[in-house]
């Protein structure tokens, strides 16, 4: 397999704190890979990394092209992100928030084509959001906001796709149609899928390999049933689980829940002796 996306021995300080720390990932075209961690383990700062948006030692490269000496909208024919937290400028209608992804396809005078608008049309079809198209983004609820962002990245067409936190205001309904169409969208146009995931369970499901980082270093990485384990999930997220099979392919992560007391201190789980 060809590389679409390189980092080599990132690191990445804000102040006097490391969020980064000599972090390698090869994803290769096509693939999706998931970032999994817990909070504040340098998932969001990774992807940021890859667009150029903080400073870091290091190298990235996108299709054997050196970030940082690629210029804004050659970047972003190769590269479109879906922040966890849009700028959302007021007054604006979705349809032309979406256009907005085309931004590095059009000409300096010029403004969008037919081809640019099919595209926006089939983006804003595919996710269900025609008839939103007339709406200002800033009265949209926070799942049909997250899928006009989706959108906007989408209607990029660049070849790789960056979500950070994508399903995080969508019901599970929306989540599954999004993810699905995500996954759809990558084997059609060959995209290359990295997402920062907070659901274990979706991260499980949907990537072809998993990375988690935790304290800003890669602490694990391979295919799901490697990577979600549930002594690395106790030791990096604290917390105890169970890991199932759905019957499926795909694995499920269950919270296990501490013994239950009541207030004299007994366990109200232990069976009662019988009078």
């Amino acid at each position: 397999m060809t590389a679409a996306l390189t980092l080599s021995r990132i690191g990445v300080r804000f102040s006097d704190t490391t969020v980064l720390d000599s972090v390698d990932l090869t994803v290769d075209r096509g693939e999706w890979v998931g970032l999994i961690g817990p909070n504040g383990a340098g998932k969001t700062t990774l992807l940021r990394t890859v667009t150029g948006a903080v400073a870091f030692d290091g190298s990235v490269e996108v299709d054997g092209g050196d970030v940082s000496t690629m210029k804004r909208r050659q970047l972003a024919r190769s590269v479109a992100l879906v922040p966890q937290h849009p700028v959302l400028p007021a007054g604006t209608r979705v349809v032309d928030y979406v256009l907005l992804g085309r931004t590095p396809h059009l000409g300096e005078v010029t403004g969008p084509s037919r081809h640019d608008l099919d595209v926006v049309a089939g983006v804003l079809d595919a996710l269900t959001l025609s008839a939103l198209m007339n709406r200002d983004v800033t009265t949209l609820s926070g799942g049909e906001l997250q899928r006009v962002v989706i959108a906007r990245a989408l209607a990029q067409e660049s070849p790789i796709l960056l979500l950070d936190e994508p399903t995080t205001a969508l019901d599970i309904g929306k989540q599954q149609a999004v993810l699905e169409l995500v996954d759809r969208l990558r084997q059609q146009r060959t995209l290359t899928v990295v997402s920062a995931m907070h659901d274990l369970t979706i991260a499980g499901q949907f990537p072809d390999r998993l990375i988690m980082l935790a304290g800003g270093q890669v602490v694990a990485e391979g295919r799901a049933p490697d990577v979600l384990d549930p002594g690395l999930i106790r030791t990096h997220y604290g917390a105890d689980v169970k890991i199932l099979d759905d019957g499926a392919g795909g694995i499920v992560v269950v919270p296990v829940r501490a013994p239950r007391t009541d207030p004299s201190g007994a366990n109200p789980d232990t069976p009662r002796p019988s009078s």
